[in-house]
């Protein structure tokens, strides 16, 4: 998953932001299937919900587990079910890594993904849906393990200003286990800024992970994920209008949200007794 962007990799041909891709008799036929395994997998726990305003909003999220990124499809589950399929729409800005594979980048746009562009917010606030966004991306999704109770949106606020200028709130959420499903090393940037992967691929991270079934190995493929303990916790929701006015310094303003996920963050991995154990 992923911040909007306007750019493209130079070898990637993603699908355009369809909209009407996500599929409501899909998703409402999976839901069961999918939360079995959450629940017995996962052991999920999503609390929150109630603080979402009846109206569009900028869901942010800190992102975790390398390319299986398992918050993100718990938090679609828990969205589906309590807002119920036929409620308010959410669509996922996603990496054109995913939403380009043949088979993953189908189910993906079924369950609501669309390649993360600005025109895509803007059409999804327009449709009076919601948007889910990870700043992180790529970066933070494979941060060394032991940065695994850190926000890290790597200075990015485009996040920021899609919200204020769609006159949206922003309702940060913050999850633990994730990254737990696996064991990324080291920090991969040098890495792909060496291979041209930034450039070419638009991937940000080449770490070293420890995962099932690949064992050690450069990159972050998708990966049978440790059963970790997942929690999800929604805050408050933040409205950038209100607080910071018509032109927002945006360093205060990043500042602001990356603090609030930070102490959220770090008061629900205060939870966790044992990594992977919950």
């Amino acid at each position: 998953m992923s911040t909007p962007r306007t750019g493209k990799s130079a070898l990637l041909r993603p699908p355009r932001a369809d909209l009407s891709g996500r599929d409501p008799e899909f998703i409402r036929a999976m839901l069961p299937r999918l939360w079995l395994v959450a629940n017995l997998w996962f052991r999920a726990e999503v609390r929150g919900f109630e603080k979402v305003p009846d109206e569009p909003v900028l869901f942010v999220g800190n992102h975790s587990g390398g390319a299986g990124t398992p918050d993100t499809f718990v938090f679609l589950l828990a969205y589906n079910t309590y807002m119920t399929v036929e409620g308010r729409p959410l669509f996922s800005l996603g990496h054109e890594m995913v939403t380009s594979l043949p088979l993953i980048g189908a189910f993906a746009r079924k369950m609501g993904v669309v390649t993360a562009d600005q025109d895509a917010a803007a059409n999804v606030f327009a449709r009076d849906a919601s948007v889910l966004v990870y700043p992180g991306g790529d970066v933070e999704a494979l941060r060394p393990w032991r940065d695994r109770h850190r926000i890290v949106f790597d200075g990015r606020k485009g996040f920021l200003k899609l919200a204020h200028r769609a006159g949206v709130k922003i309702v940060p959420v913050v999850a633990t286990g994730g990254h737990d499903t696996l064991f990324v090393l080291n920090d991969g940037r040098s890495t792909a800024r060496r291979l041209g992967f930034d450039r070419l691929l638009r991937i940000k991270s080449v770490p070293m992970t420890l995962s099932i079934p690949w064992g050690l190995l450069p990159g972050g493929l998708p990966q049978v994920p440790l059963p970790s303990k997942i929690r999800i916790q929604l805050l408050d929701p933040i409205d950038l209008r209100d607080r910071f006015g018509d032109e927002p310094d945006w360093d205060e303003a990043y500042e602001f949200v990356t603090s609030v996920m930070q102490s959220g963050l770090s008061t629900l991995a205060a939870k966790t007794v044992i990594p992977v154990l919950g």
